[in-house]
């Protein structure tokens, strides 16, 4: 798959078995590097660029694809087993590996494990959901004849839900803890924000006018405004400040899952000064003097999304020449083709500077002054 293959090692030599290293080591399109590590990666549409060095020699090597062309990054820093849960209960081989059988049993009456902490010839996504599924079929087999045996059949708890979740319709959305957070941020927003939202004829653009109008239901300092201005990417909810002004700050698809708490906290940012930070990033965030716009492509389940996510929109929130746009990319696939998205969180600098992996908003600001000149 593809033409050659550069191995960086950190470390002196290989930690796995002599023979597989020697097989690396041998094959004609395959080159070694040990005691190298990457320093940096980046591109435009892919990675075309990678900066290396060597830890014992100092010697820094680039690289860069041809034009029209890009290479990958995989990262493999070596894995050991979390199995010291079931250590002492089930059997484990020499490496720590769970032993089960073609059920995914253990030597343990009702304990199956499943995924990478069992032994199996490969080790991915797919070979792990397929051992879950098939662990939970036959946990639930399991679970089913001994109810059977026994007569004894579990009753689902009857739960009463809380008052404030019983308070209207748009608060049964979060609940109480969320909403209780919720009202903590919203009291301490110092000026009203508009939830202007752009929306279309699906069932996203409900789901987040509905999620809009629970927030706006709990406070008075946000209000929605549902517009028919152009907008290509929909549905989205942009901010804006009660003299109509864009704050920079904008979500497209339904800011759920990670994403949920960091618009909350671009909320508070976007009404006034919002998180406290070190005075010398503010300093630098208020520094930049050239349009710029950012957009950061995030998926709802990846945790390292959020801290980019916070990052950008805190800059946005202090200076009016940039804009922090969030797009979950399940919603936006020719954006991901466009940019030939390999991972999230992805930002896109005017559109041209592509970077990937998370960042802290000092390596943001360090970000924006080598790319953009600002």
């Amino acid at each position: 798959f593809a033409r050659h293959v550069t191995i960086l090692v950190r470390g002196d030599d290989f930690s796995c078995a002599k023979a597989v290293a020697d097989k690396a080591r041998e094959h004609e399109k395959i080159t070694v590097l040990t005691n190298t590590s990457v320093e940096e990666v980046s591109g435009q549409n892919g990675l075309d660029y990678i900066r290396y060095r060597n830890s014992k020699t100092g010697e820094v090597t680039e690289f860069r694809a041809k034009e029209g062309e890009s290479f990958g990054v995989f990262v493999f820093a070596g894995y050991a087993p979390e199995t010291s849960l079931v250590e002492g209960v089930a059997e484990l081989n020499e490496q720590g590996y769970i032993v089960t059988d073609r059920s995914q049993k253990t030597n343990v009456e009702g304990l199956y494990a499943a995924g990478d902490v069992c032994i199996k010839p490969l080790r991915q996504v797919v070979t792990a959901v397929g051992d879950g599924a098939l662990a939970a079929t036959e946990l639930e087999r399991y679970a089913a004849a001994k109810q059977t045996r026994t007569g004894l059949f579990p009753k689902k708890p009857q739960v009463a839900a809380p008052q404030s979740q019983l308070a209207s319709e748009e608060d049964s959305i979060f609940d109480s803890a969320t909403l209780a957070q919720l009202d903590a941020v919203f009291a301490r927003m110092e000026s009203p924000l508009e939830l202007r939202l752009y929306l279309s004829d699906d069932e996203v653009s409900s789901e987040l006018r509905q999620y809009m109008e629970a927030l706006a239901a709990r406070t008075d300092k946000l209000s929605v405004k549902v517009t028919d201005e152009p907008e290509e990417n929909r549905p989205c909810v942009r901010l804006f400040r009660p003299d109509g002004t864009y704050t920079g700050l904008a979500f497209h698809g339904v800011p759920g899952g990670h994403e949920f708490t960091s618009f909350v906290l671009g909320l508070y940012n976007a009404a006034g000064s919002g998180q406290s930070i070190d005075e010398e990033l503010e300093r630098a965030a208020r520094a930049i003097a050239k349009p710029l716009d950012m957009k950061v492509l995030v998926s709802l389940s990846c945790t390292m999304c959020p801290e980019l996510v916070t990052a950008a929109q805190k800059i946005a929130s202090l200076n009016d020449r940039v804009t922090a746009e969030v797009y979950d990319l399940n919603h936006f696939p020719a954006l991901q083709k466009q940019y030939k998205v390999m991972s999230v969180p992805c930002l896109i600098l005017n559109n041209k500077e592509v970077s990937f992996g998370k960042k802290n908003l000092a390596q943001l600001l360090e970000l924006i002054a080598e790319k953009t000149g600002s």
